[in-house]
């Protein structure tokens, strides 16, 4: 435990150099969605040279977080903060710059090792940082940045896209990415510079490396390849591959001299319940809002910035609860705290769904909107007070990354399995709908849905709103079908993410026992 005496007296100022951080580095992995066509146009770009833009970011960004926490435990938590930042930032103007797809892949895996760094140290920073009830509200305050910057990508990046050109979402990183930096090297205290002793565990870290990528990409291969099955080899091996590596990982863990990962953390059912609800967390709900944003743009009909103002519903709850919610981890059961976000977030999806009809628009949806936003505001203080107050402070670095680690996991696990569901509810709404548009001959209706169903779920409007299709008789009941086979899928992810979230509240009020009466186990 930090002695008072010995607090930053800077602390805030470092807070928000930390803080910064974690936005930028969070909210490049929505932001660049709203920009896609414009990329896909300027650098002539596939759907699947799309979809890497995102992927490249993420992978590189899940591997290596806990790479970058024991580092930061050996070498200093603020040099490897700083190391991070100077990366990222590097990256996003060389994503700025790029002139061919293959460049910004390049570019934004770059991007991505900065980022990774940020998110992976920033919770041990800020929980060494303060102490006793600060220490609660400063974790509350970063947990709500991350709220709002994992829901805020699309307002952000609808305003810059619209405003002036692709590029701007990267370019804007740089002038708030020197001043981080600045902030940084003023404000976050020396004593983040303190690191252990002992040496590399190398083995480790590839062993490590080697489970998440092989975890991530098996999923995005997935991801990225819908028709094929879980039993194709360029799935299939990865995450066979994924389970051999974590065996020896874990067996690497217990018989090193200086392991990567100080096993003993998940003794508590604490900081194992915390880590769960992480997974759960970027399943359920992270994972969603890219098909939120896609509903609403594709099949509601609202602009990039529209779609981005009316989600602000959801993520500005986080602004205002995220700090008041980090107060009250000082009080409350931090499983308590979890489950009823939790059961907030699932109810307001189940809602969400229950709302979701072929003419719905934002004025149907605000009340579930509420639901979720609230849910989101509030899960992330208790979620990580609880890992952090779990563990011995030598062990926050680690305890950070895994936080960082196991959402980011989900986030992929989440992803993919909606996009699977999404899919199958799709075609199968396709099927049940198309037949019923009067009028329309059964050969080109036959060769609609195969066209419908080739493009996915994701360019299915644009098919049946292009102008040879505008122009015939039965349009608008052709449009109204595929919206609601999207629809179809939409509300089979909705059920899912509710059930995720539910079980990750349930799981919650099980295991974390911390916030009571100094409680730690």
């Amino acid at each position: 435990m930090i002695k008072e005496q010995t607090l930053n007296p800077k602390r805030w100022l470092a807070l928000i150099a930390v803080a910064l951080g974690v936005f930028m580095a969070l909210i490049d992995t929505t932001v660049v969605n709203v920009a896609l066509p414009s990329i896909q146009t300027n650098l002539n770009a596939s759907y699947a040279d799309l979809q890497w833009v995102i992927s490249a970011y993420t992978i590189v960004f899940s591997v290596l977080l806990l790479i970058w926490a024991k580092l930061g435990d050996l070498y200093g938590r603020k040099l490897m903060f700083i190391i991070g930042l100077v990366i990222f930032t590097i990256g996003s103007g060389l994503d700025a710059v790029s002139t061919s797809i293959g460049m910004l892949h390049i570019f934004r895996a770059v991007q991505a090792i900065g980022g990774s760094a940020m998110m992976s140290l920033s919770f041990a920073i800020i929980g060494t940082t303060f102490n006793g009830k600060e220490r609660g509200i400063a974790l509350g305050i970063l947990s709500s940045i991350i709220g709002l910057s994992t829901a805020s990508g699309p307002l952000l990046g609808g305003w810059l896209v619209d405003t002036f050109a692709w590029q701007s979402i990267f370019t804007i990183n740089l002038p708030i990415g020197l001043i981080t930096v600045v902030l940084a090297l003023l404000f976050i205290s020396k004593e983040q510079v303190h690191h252990e002793t002992g040496g590399v565990d190398y083995i480790g870290m590839i062993l490590s490396t080697g489970t998440i990528f092989s975890l991530v990409f098996g999923l995005v291969q997935k991801e990225m390849h819908a028709s094929w099955n879980w039993s194709k080899p360029e799935v299939s091996g990865y995450l066979i591959a994924a389970v051999i590596l974590f065996v020896l990982f874990i067996w690497r863990q217990k018989t090193a001299k200086n392991p990567m990962m100080d096993l003993s953390m998940f003794k508590s059912t604490s900081f194992t319940g915390a880590v769960l609800v992480a997974f759960f967390l970027g399943a359920g709900l992270y994972g969603f809002f890219a098909y939120l944003s896609t509903f609403m743009q594709n099949y509601v009909g609202y602009s990039a910035w529209d779609t981005g103002l009316r989600q602000a519903t959801i993520s500005g709850f986080s602004l205002v609860l995220g700090p008041i919610a980090g107060m009250l981890t000082n009080r409350l059961r931090h499983g308590y705290m979890l489950a009823v976000s939790a059961m907030f977030i699932g109810v307001g999806l189940f809602t969400l769904s229950a709302l979701t009809t072929d003419t719905a628009t934002f004025a149907d949806f605000w009340p579930a909107f509420i639901l979720i936003g609230i849910g989101n505001g509030s899960i992330n203080p208790p979620m990580t007070t609880a890992a952090m107050s779990s563990v011995e402070p030598r062990q926050m670095g680690m305890a950070s990354g895994m936080i960082s680690t196991f959402m980011q996991v989900g986030v992929s696990f989440g992803v993919v399995f909606q996009g699977l569901r999404l899919a199958d509810g799709y075609q199968t709404g396709l099927t049940q709908q198309l037949p019923n548009v009067l009028g329309a001959p059964k050969a080109m209706i036959s060769a609609v849905h195969d066209a419908l169903v080739t493009a996915g779920p994701f360019s299915g409007h644009a098919i049946v709103t292009s102008k040879r299709i505008m122009a015939t008789p039965f349009a608008k009941d052709l449009e109204m079908a595929v919206r609601r086979a999207f629809d179809s899928g939409f509300k089979d992810i909705m059920h899912l993410d509710g059930m995720l979230l539910i079980i990750g509240g349930i799981v919650a009020l099980l295991l974390v026992k911390t916030g009571v009466q100094g409680q730690k186990k």
